[in-house]
């Protein structure tokens, strides 16, 4: 796995995956009362729609060329595991965009965090000497 140096822009490289997910999940909406009439057991059903969720996630990615981890500035020398990434991406719908904002916006609070404890353990004289306002 090699992690290049340059910043993707994240919005970019999630927009495709995530309408594909939101297909996959309006999809599965139709598909539910379908399922529930051919399983009778809940679980079952879950499994089901679980698995063919993940093959339509699977089969978007390969043939549709979507690779959001190399969109993200990350590639493999073999691009099987971008593909199956982003597959599984697709595969949970909005929930897996809505589970990588929430732990971006937790990585950025920590972030904010940390700059106010450091900004905080600098003493107010050396914070006067850097943040020097012309008279």
């Amino acid at each position: 796995m090699d992690v290049s140096s340059t910043t993707p822009n994240l919005a970019q490289a999630l927009l495709a995956p995530f309408a594909a997910g939101f297909a996959v999940q309006q999809l599965l909406e139709i598909l539910d009362p379908i399922a529930a009439k051919l399983f009778s057991d809940p679980q079952n059903k879950k499994v089901v729609l679980g698995v063919t969720s993940l093959v339509i996630g699977l089969l978007i990615s390969w043939t549709g060329g979507l690779k959001m981890m190399s969109g993200l500035g990350i590639s493999w020398k073999d691009p099987f595991w971008d593909y199956a990434i982003t597959g599984i991406f697709i595969s949970a719908g909005t929930e897996g965009f809505n589970s990588l904002l929430k732990f971006a916006n937790y990585k950025k609070e920590a972030s904010k965090a940390d700059a106010a404890a450091k900004k905080s353990d600098v003493g107010s004289e050396k914070l006067a000497m850097i943040n020097r306002q012309p008279a």
